[in-house]
């Protein structure tokens, strides 16, 4: 695979350091790396280490200059063929887009800490098909300030190298004296914790007179930190600050020092050389880390940002407190290190990268499949629906060209990386369905009536449409019923004959469809696509639950509630359920929103009775994080006990209509429990949860091993469609009788 790597520059500093981890880690897996930059120390390392170095001026913001860049990035890419465009950096974002598309390769951008908001640039920002970023608190910032869809965000945390920062006794010796040491880019936006280092430096002299500070780093702060650090020598009365400017290897320096003192990735390595670390910087303060608090400080990429405000009162307690007590300083040392080892390896990153690259590949589509249902309509189920479905198709068929009918093609089109057409725009669909080998209906219960005859009749000429235009009709993991009256099942049984390709999500359906008619032969069992669709980090949790102002630690329950009048008895057994069970086992409700237009005012009316907390998901990854961390679910929504079994959670199924069937078959082969509505009480909606929490960890490999056996049949699903979808010409499908 060949990549390419754009950056600003490459002096000292957090960004620079990880493009240079991830150069070395990408040629130790195989990768053919070039990287382009402004050039500068760091550049000057990778190529003597053999890695090939490119010099651009890509910091410059004058128009003339982007656009000799942008002509002799593209007359590169073009001539080099890479497989891979991975910028770091916003302008040389702005230089990579529509190169990806124009030359047939992926664009990732990484973003590495908040921009400054600019009406001009935030206009002309790109964050690639594909953005990554350092941590939790980021992928939320790109989606509150610049509207990037939560679906396009991929969290690869630094990696750091802990063969090269690791403790070396040797080099600390007792008769030395105590270390202490500040890194970072001495610019004004960064340097506040070296301006408080020097600040308390005569108090701490005072008290430990063999204490030695540190100052690493340069840029347009350090004439101003140095003159600090001479007035604090001076009131010392030796030189007790000492200023290091651009340090090389810093790993040796590391070695030497007891305790650390900054922010970001210094602070990882640090604690990755056996240091004790205090978070301070100009986005926040975060103490000692420690065991407790390095998740939390995870969030942020050990930034500190949206922590309290640094100040010389704190730093100056925290310091004394480690100073005083070499068994604590030791303590904490051990701890940071042990974090750093176990989660933010330079390997670890590489890897989740490398995948990442293989992910965004598109290779030339050789066929265009059409996919049409609910998706885009507000309904995260729905949603999730079609994110499974295409991670599947992307494992099988990654050169089938897909294209989607929603509800809203801008931005739906944003969020999942593929066309997206206006479900009830005629022209557009029509358009579609001509230039399609394939449509495909379903990932839902799309045929029946329970709703209005009008949703089922607009599902079946959509089947219609297509066989008229040439595209393979194919009924792919649908949900069928209930239908009522005799038309409905005279006119779905005529559309259902036409489909080349049957495919139902659950036992019940594939009843029904055979009680229509429809010959056992052409059905196939299928499973619910949305269990194809990515889990979410374990940091997506925590920052979630920090959002929503609730402790890790604490147990919670999600409830799920459906909208609707018809369903207010229900709602009402279930939060009266949810009291019981709360105040029984200590547990903290969050009731998740997945349809805001139907279920808003039920799950805000029922939480405001709890005095608990309510939360719509911006996308499904979310809804996932928090259910995988809860105690048990309680859902009256079929995709809450699909997101509960994908991530291991008990669930109780809440059925509202004795019609519907499909939390009672998803329940059955899941292994998770359901309560029909005729059997529905608070009693046993309590019993139940009960049950589940008793029966929590007897229940977890119960549902990997039915997840497993679900995903291969989507899977499975997925080829059989790939293959007919090859196998079939356009010209054969239009002749071909499917009656």
């Amino acid at each position: 695979m060949k990549i390419l790597l754009l950056t600003d520059r490459m002096e000292a500093g957090g960004a620079e350091t990880h493009v240079t981890e991830l150069a070395r880690g990408l040629v130790r897996l195989g990768a053919d790396v070039t990287l382009t930059s402004g050039g500068g120390a760091m550049s000057d390392v990778l190529s003597q280490e053999g890695v090939r170095v490119l010099q651009m001026p890509l910091f410059k913001r004058n128009p003339v200059l982007w656009l000799q860049m942008r002509l002799r990035l593209s007359r590169l890419v073009k001539r080099e063929k890479y497989d891979v465009l991975h910028a770091h950096a916003r302008i040389p974002a702005s230089l990579i887009r529509g190169l990806g598309r124009r030359y047939g390769c992926a664009e990732l951008v990484t973003v590495h800490a908040k921009y400054l908001p600019s009406p001009l640039l935030s206009r002309f920002s790109y964050w690639g098909r594909t953005t990554v970023t350092v941590s939790e608190d980021l992928a939320a910032y790109l989606q509150k300030q610049y509207r990037v869809p939560a679906e396009r965000i991929h969290v690869i945390a630094n990696g750091i190298d802990c063969a090269r920062f690791s403790p070396d006794p040797s080099s600390k010796k007792e008769s030395e004296p105590l270390g202490l040491l500040f890194a970072s880019r001495l610019d004004a936006d960064c340097s506040l914790g070296a301006e408080l280092l020097c600040r308390i430096a005569p108090g701490l002299l005072r008290r430990f007179p063999d204490l030695r500070i540190g100052i690493a780093g340069g840029g347009n702060a350090f004439s101003h930190i140095k003159s600090l650090a001479l007035e604090a020598n001076r009131i010392i009365g030796f030189e007790a600050v000492t200023l290091h400017g651009h340090v090389k290897d810093m790993a040796s320096l590391l070695k030497k020092q007891e305790i650390f003192v900054g922010v970001s990735r210094a602070a990882m390595e640090a604690g990755a050389s056996g240091c004790a670390v205090i978070l301070c910087g100009n986005e926040g303060y975060g103490g000692i880390l420690t065991a407790e608090t390095a998740h939390a400080a995870a969030l942020s990429n050990f930034c500190c940002r949206d922590c309290r405000r640094a100040d010389t009162y704190r730093l100056q307690n925290d310091l004394l407190s480690l100073l005083e007590s070499p068994e604590l300083r030791h303590r904490y040392a051990s701890e940071s290190q042990a974090l750093i080892q176990s989660r933010f390896g330079t390997e670890k990153m590489c890897r989740e990268t490398y995948a990442l690259y293989h992910h965004s590949l598109t290779p030339t589509p050789k066929k265009t499949v059409t996919v049409g249902g609910y998706f885009g309509c507000g309904n995260l189920g729905d949603d999730l629906l079609l994110i499974g479905f295409l991670e599947g198709l992307h494992s099988v068929a990654p050169d089938i060209r897909v294209l989607a009918f929603t509800g809203d093609p801008h931005r739906d089109s944003r969020r999942f990386g593929i066309k997206c057409v206006n479900r009830h725009n005629p022209f557009s669909l029509l358009a579609a369905l001509l230039r399609s080998d394939a449509f495909l209906l379903g990932g839902g219960s799309l045929l029946q009536n329970a709703t209005s005859n009008r949703s089922l009749y607009y599902y079946l000429l959509l089947l219609r449409l297509a066989r008229l235009m040439g595209a393979t009709p194919i009924l792919y993991s649908a949900g069928i019923g209930p239908l009522e009256g005799k038309r409905p099942l005279v006119r779905t049984k005529k559309a259902l004959h036409r489909c080349a390709y049957l495919s139902l999500r659950d036992p019940i359906s594939l009843r029904l469809t055979e009680a229509l008619g429809i010959d056992r032969s052409r059905l196939y069992e299928g499973a619910d696509p949305a269990l194809l669709s990515p889990l979410p980090p374990v940091s997506r949790s925590a920052y979630l639950l920090q959002a929503l102002e609730l402790d890790e630690r604490t147990p919670y329950l999600c409830i799920i509630l459906k909208g609707g009048r018809k369903d207010t008895d229900v709602q009402r057994i279930v939060t009266a359920a949810v009291r019981m069970l709360c105040k029984r086992h200590f547990l903290r409700p969050i009731f998740l929103i997945f349809d805001p237009n139907h279920d808003r005012q039920a799950s805000i009316s029922a939480a405001q009775t709890l005095d608990a907390r309510c939360y719509t998901p911006s996308a499904p990854s979310q809804a996932a994080a928090l259910i995988k961390k809860a105690q048990a679910v309680i859902t009256m929504r079929l995709h809450g006990m699909v997101l509960a079994t994908a991530t291991g959670t008990p669930a109780v199924g809440v059925v509202c209509d004795p019609k519907e069937k499909k939390i009672t078959a998803f329940a059955n082969q899941s292994g998770q429990i359901v309560l029909p509505l005729d059997t529905l009480s608070v009693a046993a909606v309590v019993e139940s949860v009960e049950q589940a929490l008793r029966e929590r960890a007897a229940l977890r490999p119960i549902f990997t091993d039915a997840v497993a056996d679900l995903r291969k049949k989507a899977r499975k699903d997925l080829a059989n469609i790939s293959a007919i979808v090859d196998n079939r010409s356009r010209n054969a499908t239009k002749s071909e009788d499917f009656s």
